[in-house]
């Protein structure tokens, strides 16, 4: 039947030759349309909520946001942590769901039941599904050395932010400054004593005057009027003019229009100082950041903003500018770019291996026709999943280039060696081994499939990122063996015709004279292979425990950020002052080219305490340092210019941000859990210096944020007296240190806030701010301190809690070559020795617990390959002894990848991991090709005089395709690039164990099954 199938393909060769010209076309339509991004398009089971309001106590904040937020997340189906922080005006929740929740559903769901909670007035919630997406893909600013930031809110809104939300792709367009101008009403004191009217009084007023408000509807001449009564201003002339009914009352008790501008200035300004943005070299700044729609082209939506961008500069005023800050397409390319490259010279050098052993050029163009037409159907395939472009499936191809030259390399290698007779002859011998050889291979790669199947099962950040790692392998094997059993067949049938002499490569008769003399002599003294076993176990367990390891691979991007926090209470004044300390620094350096600042909002959430900022620090293409080592020396910097710096870190912007989805803030992460705030405090203070003391980690951050320093007012007993509420205290002196919003005034379409505050003398200070003269309800004033005692609070910290427990947490990074085990164990023994609270608990998060997790999955899964190869083997073989020695020597080629590792210095992560499983998916095709050709000659118990002559006949296909595929991973294990650093651990682990393999698939597995059939043979009792 398939030497009828390939006598078929031979008839019908140029239609074949025709699908390959079309499947080359649709692969490349396909690559053109699918979107390219740096991570896949996946949602991780994380919904992240933040509650802004001006600035309520976090006690308030605590009661009446936090707890009841807390308690409705933590009620719904399929929740496992809610971790929560809390703050002056700040309420930040993230929700975390199980790995068999669908996220999607999960974070409507979430959205509905809080939004049932009543929230205070004027606070804005925004629930976000944490996914890729939601950040900024590109960052653009107005700056202008005239005008500041809000007053260049107006450009951004009517004119930048329409023009690129029109973009196709595009999903948000936010602006980071001081935000809009506001119309300020400076009510004088005097002249709202002079006038006898109060700051509630105009307030109330001018709520009343915020039309227009509907009056009825006039029907005449045939039409139909709408009346509007409308009586809001236009403009701060107009507002000034404006009567409110605030004046001396007559004896009939009716007040005399007074206008607004009799009582004080009004004037267009900035909003109070929340938010604040700068870039380095200019004075104001307004940033703008772009970010995609989830699964679009992410590199064409930002090549087609950065061309609208260049085409709104000329619609810009005297005076402001738009400038780029960062384009992440451009690392998304690169990347990208180098892992291409990688591709590409990796099949390079397959090529030349192959026409090394076959010395045919036609021989070897035909064996390597099978990698871009394998890549061009898993492009098609993918595609038609919806699937796109990124690091982890165009890796997964580049990981299954070995696999793809396999199945082509055997059948060219096994149609067209040592043919003999004239052309006809040639290509019925070829027919007749061909059709040997297809279903080998066939079931070969079904096998090496189902290797990757408990990859699916897979959970946390590993799991989302390498089940499209592990689709994109998958693929790529089956379409290739299509391929093979397609397409290679016409080639080796085409080129059985053409005669050529017998090649033999360059010590090939060495190779086969000495490898069979060790294999008769491993065959005839099986205990030879005991010392190697040995040898290999105690090389695992050396290099195991040696080993630094890690969540993945470090990454060189050429971006990353340096979130800070100024001293506890400092403003946002200062906070900038210390940002733009920083960005000098950082300019300053030749790797540097361009810094941008922003102050009282975070990298991933809208709003933050005064005193955080945060830089974003691009570095030149063209640098003299990797992103590490420019990140280590402006860390050393930054302390030495602001040594009171409470939290300083530098980190990579892709890391910082996966991080976030994923809720792994850092390396390690102590988390500490109590009763008591104030108790964590104090431990966690404790615990750091005791980790600081040791000198074991290169940063240690003890995130406490704090709100602040805060003033107390306990009315007395005075101020029941003159039916003066703490509510009317609370608002007599929100109105002066804060102002009230009294409505709003349209300009155009611009909605400016009207804010009304009394005019104080500006030289406040704690101190003094008893002696702040309030107006009583009887018209009197009297100090503050008369009605209501004054208290100073030096430190109001944050109020965390996870699961409705407070908690504590310490980030931690490892020093330079030490590993997550090492450090962890190390801030463990710490812990251990500083004896704390019993109380208190302690764990240990952050990367390495997403490593613990990822690692314990990933032994779990090999152990599950090896199985599943265990069965289909013993299916396969016939004999569950041959299966069981294929198995044994496959997994022995694992110790090859660690010593791999231990020689380069290379981390063992994941990625590492998985270049080992990767190993089985291809040895396993070796020792089918050995055992099943046994069980051709003899049986399903082979003799092993027939494993022997089985495994010299593969000799040759096997060393060409386990040399193919080591040497075709040597650009990745080099790195081209810095786009290949998340795959390179792969790579070195694939060479290293490919290595040992060949030993351990050619000589290992046929000594240790005539071992076993020795043994069994003897154990029969004679008759």
């Amino acid at each position: 039947m398939i030497r009828a199938y390939l006598r078929f393909l031979w008839d019908t060769r140029f239609t074949v030759l025709l699908l390959v010209g079309l499947l080359l076309a649709a692969g490349w339509i396909a690559f053109r349309e699918m979107p390219e991004s740096i991570f896949p398009a996946v949602d991780f089971p994380k919904v992240s909520v933040l509650v802004h309001t001006q600035d309520l106590p976090v006690k308030f904040m605590l009661l009446e946001v936090t707890r009841p937020l807390e308690e409705a997340a933590k009620g719904e189906p399929g929740v496992t942590v809610v971790r929560s922080q809390t703050g002056n005006g700040l309420t930040k929740l993230h929700v975390f769901f199980g790995p068999h929740v669908n996220p999607e559903l999960a974070y409507l769901m979430l959205q509905a039941r809080l939004s049932h909670i009543a929230l205070p007035v004027g606070a804005k919630m925004s629930v976000r599904l944490m996914t890729p997406n939601i950040y900024a893909l590109s960052e653009y600013a107005l700056v202008s050395n005239r005008v500041d930031s809000s007053t260049m809110m107006p450009d951004f809104a009517f004119t930048i932010r329409p023009a690129i939300l029109s973009i196709p792709g595009v999903y948000h367009v936010n602006d980071t400054g001081r935000g809009w101008p506001e119309v300020q009403v400076q009510l004088n004191p005097r002249r709202l004593a002079q006038y006898h009217v109060t700051a509630d009084q105009v307030v109330s007023a001018l709520r009343s005057q915020q039309g227009p408000f509907f009056s009825g509807v006039l029907h005449a001449f045939h039409e139909q009027f709408i009346l509007a009564t409308a009586p809001r201003p236009i403009d701060t002339s107009r507002l000034a003019r404006l009567t409110l009914p605030l004046g001396t009352a007559n004896a009939a008790g009716v007040h005399a229009p007074l206008p607004l501008g009799a009582l004080g200035k009004i004037q267009i300004g900035p909003p109070p100082l929340i938010r604040q943005a700068a870039v380095a070299g200019y004075r104001h700044a307004l940033l703008i950041d772009v970010s995609a729609q989830q699964g679009a082209n992410q590199v064409a939506v930002a090549q087609a903003v950065q061309a609208r961008m260049q085409s709104l500069k000329a619609d810009l005023p005297p005076g402001v500018h738009l400038v780029p800050i960062y384009d992440l397409s451009h690392l998304i390319h690169s990347s990208l770019t180098d892992v291409w490259t990688a591709l590409g010279l990796g099949t390079m050098i397959a090529f030349g291996i192959v026409y090394f052993f076959l010395g045919r050029w036609d021989g070897a163009l035909a064996t390597l026709a099978v990698v871009p037409l394998a890549v061009a159907a898993t492009m098609l395939v993918l595609h038609g999943l919806g699937l796109g472009i990124n690091i982890m499936t165009l890796g997964g191809i580049t990981a299954a280039i070995g696999a793809l030259v396999d199945h082509a390399i055997v059948i060219v290698e096994r149609g067209i060696h040592g043919l003999e007779g004239n052309a006809e002859e040639r290509r019925q011998m070829a027919l007749r081994r061909i059709s040997d050889i297809i279903p080998l291979m066939t079931v070969a790669t079904l096998t090496a499939c189902v290797i990757f199947l408990p990859l699916i099962f897979l959970s946390g950040t590993v799991g989302l990122l390498f089940r499209h790692m592990a689709l994109a392998i998958v693929i790529a094997l089956i379409t290739s063996q299509l391929i093979a059993v397609t397409v290679s067949p016409v080639f080796a049938l085409w080129m059985a015709t053409r005669a050529r002499h017998v090649h033999r490569p360059m010590g090939e008769r060495w190779l086969r004279r000495h490898y069979g003399r060790w294999l008769i002599l491993g065959m005839r003294r099986p205990w030879l292979a005991l010392p190697m076993v040995l040898l290999l176990i105690l090389v695992t367990g050396v290099a195991g425990t040696r080993l630094p390891t890690a969540f993945l691979p470090h990454w060189d991007e050429g971006i990353f950020v340096v979130p800070f926090r100024t001293p506890v209470g400092s403003g946002i004044t200062e906070t900038m002052r210390v940002g733009r300390d920083l960005m000098r620094i950082a300019k300053s350096d030749p790797n540097v080219e361009r810094v941008s600042l922003v102050a009282g909002r975070g990298l991933g959430n809208a709003y933050a305490t005064p005193n955080k900022g945060a830089l974003t620090i691009l570095l030149k293409n063209e640098r003299a340092q990797s992103t590490e080592a420019v990140m280590r020396h402006l860390r050393h910097a930054f302390r030495r210019a602001a040594p009171d710096l409470t939290t300083l870190e530098t980190m990579q912007v892709m890391i910082n941000r996966l991080g976030n989805l994923s809720g792994s803030h850092a390396p390690l992460e102590i988390k500490l859990f109590g009763r008591s705030s104030i108790a964590l405090h104090d431990a966690g203070l404790r615990l750091t210096r005791a980790l600081q003391a040791s000198h074991a980690f290169q940063s240690i951050v003890f995130k406490s944020p704090s709100a602040g320093p805060e003033i107390a007012i306990h009315p007395s007993a005075l101020a029941d007296m003159q039916n003066f509420s703490p509510i009317a205290i609370a608002e007599a002196l929100k109105t002066r240190f804060w102002g009230r919003q009294a409505g709003f005034l349209l300009h155009g379409e611009q909605v400016l806030p009207i804010r009304v505050q009394v005019a104080g003398d500006g030289h406040e200070t704690p101190d003094s701010f008893a002696q702040t003269p309030v107006r009583l309800p009887n018209g009197t004033l009297s100090p503050l301190s008369q009605i209501a005692g004054v208290q100073l609070r030096g430190v109001v910290p944050y109020i965390t809690h996870q699961n409705l427990v407070p908690y504590a947490a310490i980030k931690l990074s490892p020093r330079a070559g030490e590993g997550l085990s090492q450090a962890a164990a190390k801030a463990n023994a710490i812990i251990a020795k500083l004896q704390l609270p019993k109380d208190i608990s302690s764990t240990i998060g952050g990367y390495y617990r997403e490593q613990r997790q990822s690692f314990h999955q990933m032994l779990l899964i090999l152990f599950a390959a090896l199985l599943i190869l265990l069965i289909l083997l013993g299916f396969q073989f016939g004999s569950q002894k041959a299966a069981s020695v294929a198995i044994f020597a496959i997994a022995l080629a694992a110790p090859g990848a660690l010593v791999a590792l231990l020689i380069t210095g290379t981390n063992l992560d994941s990625t590492a991991f998985l270049g080992i499983l990767l190993v089985f998916a291809i040895a396993v095709n070796n020792v089918i090709l050995i055992f099943a050709r046994a069980r051709q000659l003899d049986g399903n118990h082979p003799k092993p005089s027939s494993v022997a002559f089985a495994a010299r006949q593969r000799l040759r296909p096997i060393m060409m395709t386990m040399l193919a595929d080591v040497f075709g991973f040597l650009p990745l294990a080099i790195g081209i690039g810095r786009g290949t650093d998340l795959l390179q651990p792969l790579a070195i682990a694939v060479m290293g164990a490919l290595t040992l393999g060949i030993i351990m698939t050619l000589w290992l597995a046929p000594v240790l099954y005539t071992a076993w059939f020795t043994a069994e043979k003897r154990s029969i009792p004679s008759q």
